[in-house]
């Protein structure tokens, strides 16, 4: 359990390195993507759930998909800004809020067997849910084969 535990951390610091890279210099090499929403991902004993923050974002606007190989989840969509606040707008003192179009692409782990009709997702509250349960095996059964008798 100790090994498991080390990975994630591994896996925890290299989603902050990449997130703060992205984050610092991402506007060089992506001038159409303004910002990615935080997320939380973790694994239940059902499966793996996903917890995107999108306040703001109405369900019009976002957009969840599997790869084909159900190896890449990915959350896009945009955030408007009313063009009204905008407009009134005479000076900014603090704006730390981000608008226009955004991605986050989530890797499903290689051990991880996803049941692909089972995926739900849930915009509520600001907050986009999106559930990825394991795929349930049949325990495997010992089958017994008959041996035919020829002439």
């Amino acid at each position: 359990m100790a090994f498991r535990d080390y990975r994630d951390l591994l896996r925890q610091m290299e989603h902050d390195m990449q997130r703060f890279t992205e984050e610092a210099f991402g506007f060089l090499d992506t001038p159409n993507r303004f910002w990615q929403p935080p997320a939380d991902v973790h694994e239940t004993d059902s499966g793996i759930v996903i917890k995107v923050e999108l306040a703001g974002v109405t369900t019009e606007n976002v957009n969840v998909a599997l790869s084909g190989d159900g190896r890449r989840l990915t959350v896009s969509g945009v955030r408007a800004e009313q063009q009204d606040e905008r407009t009134m707008r005479t000076g900014c003192h603090q704006l730390e809020i981000y608008f226009g179009p955004f991605e986050r692409t989530f890797g499903i782990p290689p051990d991880f067997d996803i049941d692909r009709d089972g995926i739900s997702a849930t915009l509520k509250e600001g907050f986009l849910t999106i559930a990825l349960p394991r795929r349930v095996r049949p325990p495997m059964v010992t089958r017994s084969i008959p041996i035919e008798v020829e002439g």
